[in-house]
Order: C-alpha cells, then structure tokens, then sequence
C-alpha cells in the first residue's frame, strides 16, 4: 500500500500581488512528511538535524540553505538535545515568469546535477544571516517599494545558493532505505521528480503523457503508474492543478482578463478552462476573482 504524504495547499498571502511568507521558527519536534505545490526555503541559524527529501537525507547545522521545490516529499528532524532554530520562507513560482526564471530552475541545471541544499562557509553565514534578517525585516514592514525590495532580496539569496551548490563538492547523499529498494526504483524515484518540476515549470505548453515518457526515458503506463504512487493522482490531475494553481494567482494578482489567463495557464480554450475551472474550484473564474478581491480589499 502507497502512503502519501500529507499535502499542503496554503501558506499566508498566498493568493495576493505577493504570494510571499517568511517566518523564524523553532522546530521543538520533527515536522512530517508533507509536499506542496510553492517553493520552499529554509535557512538554519542554530541546532541541529537532518531532513529527507525524496528518500535522500542530507545534514541540517548552522548555515544550512536548502531550496526544496514544488511537489517534493520532505521532512525534517530535529536533534532534541539542540533543536533547530531556522527562517523559512514559502513563495509562489509565479513571482517569476518565463522571462526571468527561478535562480536554481531546472531551467538553469538541465545538464547539471546539483543537491537541493548547500552548506554555507564560516565566513559567508554572517553575510547570509544579514540577507535574511532585511528579508524579514522588510516582510514585517510597510515601507515604500516593500515588493520590489522583498523580491530583489530573495532573488539575491537564491543565487547565492544556487553559485555555491555548483562550486561545493557534495559529499554522495545517503539514500532512507526504507524509501529507496535498490538502484532502479532509486534512479526512477530520482527521474520522476525532474518529470514533475518540469511539468510545474512547462505548464504553458501543450504536455502529454507520452511526450514526458520519452523525454525522461519511461514507458508510458510505467511513468502513469510512478505518478499515481508518488503524488497520489494521475497525470492529467496533476497538469490541471499545476494550471488551475497559477489561474488563480494570475485572477487575484493581476488585471489580465479570462482568456488571457486561460492561454498563460496553458489553456489553448476558453472553454475548456473555464469548464476545468468551475469543476476544480466550483465557481467560474470570474466569480473566484470577484470573491478573492473582495476578500483582499476587506482584509485592508
């Protein structure tokens, strides 16, 4: 029997003009098994553990930066005898477009492996550190240009980590055996992933279950079976939720009208999206736009 993790759909202001949440936390026991659909990074100030990310365990200690991307399983442990003190920050992959990729995409490592964290040096954290505390000074705030500022600084701390991942030599990642059993269902487990981060970053185009077959070297009914134990949903599903998660940021945080956010969400109908819409969240998009808005303008 497939045990899937807990999904989590929400984090605060997410459905604003800055899907954007920064918090200092204190872990005093482990955090589960979960996956999402936004972007996640944490950065540790103190303590000690360890987190899992698709069956791959790496260390967490001061100064560990780790960049965890939509839809993979990750939990954390922390060391109770020194628990772990770390910023965490949820954003939505929308605050970037095709223009301007993610820092770190896959767009930017096709040909490159490269770990989802890093290991900051002794002399960087303090640089880090003060990255951090203006990013969450800046969220706390309401000064003039807090968006602008908030994205620039976490466009500046992404690229920091993704330079140092590259230019670290990683030690071999340690498989959880009680995930992985044995190399092909770790290279699968592996392949399935980079099929799902890019379904979440090719969204736009016109994917389909055979083309991501080939692409990522599965079979067809193998690769439908991978999504059905891994995220607990088949293809279809799961290209639509893709789609329907970035509408209604698009329906919020933008004037764009409907068929202009049917054709960015990946919809070459009007139709069809609304149809796939209203069956996903019950109203039509104009009707989510007007109650959301509302709820903005209220929340003010």
């Amino acid at each position: 029997m497939t045990v899937v993790p807990v999904y989590l759909t929400h984090y605060p202001n997410m459905d604003t003009a800055l899907p954007f949440h920064i918090k200092l936390n204190h872990l005093n026991r482990d955090f589960g098994s979960h996956r999402h659909d936004f972007l996640e990074f944490s950065y540790v100030i103190e303590g000690r553990g360890f987190e899992i990310i698709n069956g791959v365990k790496h260390p967490m200690e001061p100064g560990t930066f780790t960049l965890v991307m939509p839809y993979q399983f990750h939990a954390i442990h922390t060391d109770p005898d020194c628990p772990l003190r770390l910023y965490n920050c949820n954003f939505g992959i929308h605050l970037y477009n095709s223009a301007e990729p993610l820092p770190g995409s896959i767009e930017a490592s096709e040909d490159v492996e490269v770990p989802p964290y890093a290991q900051v040096p002794a002399a960087e954290q303090p640089q880090f550190l003060a990255i951090m505390e203006e990013l969450f000074a800046e969220y706390k705030g309401a000064q003039l240009w807090r968006q602008g500022l908030i994205k620039a600084k976490l466009t500046e701390v992404l690229i920091r980590f993704d330079r140092l991942r590259r230019n670290t030599d990683h030690e071999e990642p340690v498989p959880d055996v009680a995930k992985l059993e044995g190399r092909d269902r770790g290279r699968a487990n592996s392949d399935i992933w980079k099929a799902i981060q890019y379904i979440h970053e090719h969204y736009r185009e016109d994917l389909t279950l055979s083309g991501l077959a080939e692409r990522f070297g599965f079979s067809v009914s193998y690769l439908s079976e991978l999504f059905k134990k891994t995220i607990g949903q088949n293809f279809v599903s799961f290209v639509h939720e893709v789609r329907i998660r970035q509408a209604c940021a698009l329906l919020i945080a933008t004037e764009m009208n409907v068929l202009e956010i049917a054709l960015e969400a990946g919809y070459g109908s009007y139709n069809t999206f609304t149809r796939i819409f209203k069956e996903s969240k019950g109203m039509t998009p104009a009707i989510f736009r007007k109650q959301n808005k509302l709820q903005l303008t209220d929340a003010r």
